[in-house]
């Protein structure tokens, strides 16, 4: 497992719960408006990106269709600027295991994880010892990205 910790202390945050479907994916058309109102001077589109691959990867893997538990539980994502202007996106799924998490960051299976680290964002993940599921984190710095 790797830890979704990251430096400095959260100075502003916005969290979205979301349902357990794919509607869940609109979460990407209120992000700008939040990444704006939390004052991140980074590449916006870049971060909805990050988002948009986050919380489908969280449909597709951390949800069991038709589980009631999952879909009362739905998915969290949080948006989170630290005193050092990084950018922590983390989306919450009630599932607690991320099977071949090192070979999905290095595109090995799949390329939603691996395709927002080409965004600028470090990937990783923890479990949610509090809910019972994991949260896949982003973190992304203010500025250009580099290819």
């Amino acid at each position: 497992m790797t830890s979704a910790s990251g430096a400095g202390s959260v100075r502003r945050e916005a969290a979205m719960r979301l349902p357990a479907d794919p509607s869940a994916l609109n979460a990407t058309i209120h992000a700008r408006t939040r990444l704006t109102l939390l004052g991140w001077c980074g590449n916006q589109v870049s971060a909805v990106n990050v988002l948009y691959v986050l919380v489908r990867n969280a449909l597709r893997h951390g949800v069991v269709p038709g589980d009631p538990d999952h879909a009362r539980r739905g998915i969290t994502v949080r948006l989170r600027v630290t005193e050092t202007h990084l950018l922590h996106i983390d989306v919450t799924d009630p599932t607690p295991e991320f099977p071949d998490f090192d070979r999905a960051v290095a595109g090995e299976c799949g390329r939603g994880l691996w395709g927002a680290k080409r965004l600028g964002a470090v990937v990783t993940w923890s479990r949610d010892l509090e809910h019972g599921g994991k949260t896949v984190r982003a973190t992304m710095r203010p500025g250009p990205v580099d290819p």
